[in-house]
C-alpha cells in the first residue's frame, strides 16, 4: 500500500485553483506523462499514465470517477486499472482540498494506492521517489496553468517567484521565533 499525503501552495486564489483542479483534462496537463481517454456514460473516463521508476517506465491505464463539492473545494478521485501488459492491477483513491492562504491557496492532498502483481514490489518501494518528484512537477505545472487562466505575463511570473520566496522565507523565521519565544516563555513559568 502507497500512502501520499502532500501540500501543493499555488499563488492564486482558491477559486481558479478550483476551476483547474475541477477538470479532469486541466489536471491531466499538469500530470506529466498522464493522457485522458474516452469518457462514459456513468460519468467515469480513462486515463493513462507513464510512471518512471529507475530504469523502468510503466505505463498504468485505469478507470476513474471523480466526485466534487464545488461548495467545499473538495473532491475524490477513485481508479483502478493496471500496467500495460495486465500484470500489474492499481487500485486507489485520492481526496483533495482547496484552501486559502496568505498569498493564494494551498492543495492538500492524500490518499492510497494498493498495488498488486508482477512489478508490485518495484513499484511500491520506488514510490516514495515518484510522489515527491510527481508532486513537485504538479505544482509547478498547476501554477502555470493558473497563471496562463489568471493572464500572468512571463515577465510578472519572475517577480512573483521572488516575492513568493520572500514571504516564505518570512514565514519561517516568524515560525522559527514563535517556537524560539514560547520555548523561553514556557522555561521562565518553569523556573518561577
Amino acid at each position: 500500500m502507497i500512502t501520499i499525503s502532500e501540500r501543493v501552495r499555488v499563488p492564486h486564489p482558491p477559486d481558479l485553483v478550483w476551476s483547474v483542479l475541477s477538470e479532469p483534462s486541466r489536471v491531466v496537463g499538469c500530470i506529466e506523462g498522464s493522457e485522458l481517454g474516452d469518457y462514459h456514460d456513468d460519468g467515469s473516463f480513462d486515463a493513462r499514465l507513464a510512471v518512471k521508476f529507475a530504469a523502468i517506465k510503466v505505463l498504468f491505464g485505469a478507470r476513474a470517477s471523480l466526485d466534487l463539492d464545488e461548495a467545499e473545494r473538495t473532491g475524490r478521485l477513485d481508479a483502478q486499472g493496471s500496467d500495460a501488459r495486465g500484470s500489474t492491477r492499481v487500485k486507489g483513491h485520492a481526496t483533495f482540498r482547496v484552501n486559502e492562504e496568505e498569498g493564494g491557496s494551498v492543495v492538500d492532498l492524500d490518499g492510497e494506492v494498493d498495488i498488486s502483481g508482477q512489478l508490485a514490489s518495484l513499484v511500491t518501494t520506488g514510490a516514495a521517489v515518484v510522489v515527491t518528484r510527481m508532486t513537485r512537477s504538479f505544482a509547478g505545472e498547476l501554477t502555470a496553468t493558473c497563471d496562463e487562466l489568471a493572464g500572468v505575463k512571463p515577465e510578472e511570473k519572475k517577480s512573483g517567484a521572488l516575492g513568493q520566496r520572500i514571504v516564505a522565507a518570512l514565514r519561517s523565521a516568524r515560525d522559527w521565533l514563535r517556537q524560539l519565544f514560547s520555548g523561553r516563555r514556557r522555561h521562565a513559568v518553569e523556573k518561577g
